[in-house]
């Protein structure tokens, strides 16, 4: 088993929906980002045997001032305006909500990653349900946070969910996971598991 699903161990995100044992879960790839640092991480030629896919991550990024950062996915390459999401965060003492819609990607939860400048990594699960699918659009949802154990340029920590939308009936096949300012830095990973639960 990866450390990712180790640390994680048995859960399917958030608890929506029936539990999934871990022995439904195979792990398809896991990416850890190297010295130089990586402005994204792609997943390719996914294969359309699961159900769902499933990412986690640990990540930090290169973001100078800030103590948390957030990111952006794409499917399949596809740069066009039909993503969207919407999302809800809290920082313990206030809570945030927004949304995007006709976007280029799905924007990832603010704060759902840790910067360089904070020195903390941030967590997320994100699943991508009936991601085979032809007859359907692609949904994704969300559980992420970070936290400092202090604050941070205004920034103790963020905690919350999310959820997007493809508009497209396209099997996604390839995942790019993009790094909102900078780089993802060195020992940042993520892991993709394919799902075979109903």
């Amino acid at each position: 088993m990866s450390p990712i699903l180790d640390s994680i161990g048995s859960v399917k995100a958030f608890g929506w929906g029936a539990l999934v044992s871990s022995g439904s879960y195979e792990s398809i790839e896991t990416v850890t980002v190297g010295s130089g640092g990586a402005s994204n991480v792609e997943f390719t030629s996914i294969p359309a045997t699961y159900t769902h896919l499933q990412i986690r991550g640990i990540a930090q990024e290169t973001r100078a001032t800030y103590g948390i950062s957030d990111g952006n996915m794409q499917f399949n390459g596809d740069t066009s305006s039909n993503y969207s999401r919407h999302n809800i965060q809290g920082t313990g003492s206030a809570v945030v909500a927004n949304g995007d819609a006709n976007m280029s990607f799905i924007t990832l939860a603010d704060g759902m990653w840790g910067t360089s400048t904070g020195g903390s990594f941030g967590v997320s699960i994100i699943d991508i349900l009936d991601y085979a699918n032809t007859n359907k659009y692609k949904t994704v949802r969300v559980l992420s946070g970070v936290d400092h154990n202090g604050t941070l340029a205004g920034y103790g920590g963020y905690v919350g969910p999310l959820s997007g939308h493809w508009r497209n009936t396209n099997a996604i096949t390839s995942i790019k996971i993009n790094a909102q300012t900078g780089n993802f830095t060195q020992y940042s990973q993520f892991a993709l598991y394919g799902i075979k639960g109903s």
